[in-house]
């Protein structure tokens, strides 16, 4: 299914961002390029992803920035002011100076105040790329269930038509009995058949077209299947190849169906039959 997500975390090192795009596929397959300060979380990362999205074609950016100011640590370079102090005492005293020290001329001076970065605290990128992700993933995953409502929907929609279009091929079985009867009956009216009895013939016929036609274990089971479908398509597990193989299941048995049928009424529910299956394979293949 497809879906985006996006996340962000400040902290005291700088900011994380994570967007988490999915499209549809059959397997699951991950795309992305860490930057290196996060390239020693890419298991936790991973581990992260797969345990929310199981199925799909799977695009993650993520960006870290590093603050700047608020990043570094300033010092005063004690020692050194000391010295800057006492030259300057030298100084006045040298050439009879009177003027006052001020602290802005000993700050004036150089490397008396020093910038040091401050040492990137794994622990606290982790706390802030774990949350980054958790909240882009609960924003794709609200995304993702919005279209699977609207997946769940049709499915049960064409599992729904499957089912009324199997209830009139019931129907039907009885005529397409009697229809072969009728023209059974009128060949051998006919004089078509000279070496065996009337009644006899028939009997054999009509015999051997029901067993050849029956059709009601291959209904039972498309029934079932329909069923154990929509049972499916509630449950919170996933169930994208579950559904995909009953989908399979249901094309097999609809195709021994149209096998055995003659009629032009069964053939032309089979035939719809045969179309909501695919429509319901090619949407299978974007569920979880």
């Amino acid at each position: 299914m497809t879906g985006i997500g996006r996340g962000k975390e400040s902290f005291a090192g700088g900011y994380i961002r994570v967007e988490i795009k999915t499209f549809n596929h059959k397997f699951f397959e991950l795309s992305y390029r860490l930057p290196e300060n996060l390239q020693a979380f890419d298991e936790k990362i991973k581990k992260i992803i797969r345990a929310r999205v199981k199925r799909g074609k799977v695009y993650l950016g993520v960006n870290y920035e590093k603050c700047t100011d608020n990043c570094l640590n300033i010092v005063v370079d004690e020692k050194r002011l000391k010295r800057y102090h006492k030259l300057l005492l030298n100084i006045k005293r040298k050439f009879n100076i009177a003027d006052e020290i001020t602290l802005a001329q000993l700050l004036s001076f150089p490397e008396v105040i020093i910038y040091k970065p401050q040492k990137e605290n794994k622990a606290l990128v982790w706390r802030a790329t774990n949350s980054a992700f958790k909240k882009a993933l609960v924003s794709l995953i609200k995304m993702r269930q919005r279209e699977g409502y609207a997946l769940y929907k049709d499915l049960v929609f064409r599992a729904n038509n499957i089912n009324r279009a199997l209830k009139k091929i019931k129907t039907y079985i009885p005529h397409q009995k009697h229809k072969y009867e009728r023209m059974l009956k009128s060949k051998l009216n006919n004089g078509l058949e000279k070496n065996v009895t009337r009644t006899e013939k028939l009997r054999t016929e009509i015999a051997l077209f029901a067993k050849n036609s029956d059709v009601s274990e291959e209904l039972t089971r498309l029934r079932s299947h329909v069923d154990n479908f929509k049972d499916m398509l509630k449950t919170n597990k996933e169930t994208g190849k579950v559904l995909d193989f009953i989908a399979q299941e249901i094309h097999r048995e609809i195709n021994t169906v149209g096998a055995k049928s003659s009629d032009f009424k069964i053939s032309k529910e089979v035939i719809y039959i045969k179309g909501e299956t695919e429509k319901i394979r090619e949407q299978v293949q974007n569920i979880e």
